[in-house]
């Protein structure tokens, strides 16, 4: 079952011009096909495996920002295309000169992980998020802290 991608208005001619030249490429097919029915969306909660985990989705960057997120993000790839991030600060990136789309994880150090041919193939690896997935090894929980201002309100039924 594909995860669900919320239709988002196209961005403009001028934006995309603006990240061509901040790339100084050509921006690939599938992103411009990706872009002009998705472009900044906030997709349903989603997974897609990488080679030691598996992270999420959160949204899509939007073809305005791009340009200077790729510029203020610290270690970012140059002339890569920011396609989307995940919770944690790291980012999912476009390399224009084979249109692949790569893991960018902010904490490692060495070669960004690829993982698909194209924005096309990206999405399609993208799956809904399945809490019952999770498994937890024993012993693997050591430490749980609770803010003491927290206090849940339920409704009686």
């Amino acid at each position: 079952m594909p995860v669900s991608i919320p239709t988002m208005p196209s961005p403009t001619e001028a934006d995309l011009l603006v990240l061509a030249d901040r790339i100084r490429s050509l921006l690939p097919a599938s992103y411009l096909d990706f872009v002009k029915l998705h472009d900044g969306a906030e997709p349903d909660g989603n997974s897609i495996k990488i080679s030691v985990n598996e992270v999420g989705v959160s949204r899509f960057i939007p073809v305005r920002e791009a340009p200077a997120r790729s510029a203020e993000i610290e270690g970012f790839p140059q002339n890569a295309i920011p396609l989307a991030e995940d919770d944690c600060g790291n980012y999912f990136y476009i390399d224009p000169s084979n249109s692949a789309v790569y893991y960018w994880d902010h904490e490692l150090e060495g070669a960004d992980e690829r993982v698909a041919e194209d924005v096309t193939a990206f999405v399609e690896k993208l799956s809904p998020f399945d809490a019952s997935s999770v498994t937890l090894a024993p012993g693997q929980v050591k430490h749980v802290w609770i803010d003491p201002s927290f206090k849940p309100e339920f409704n009686d039924r």
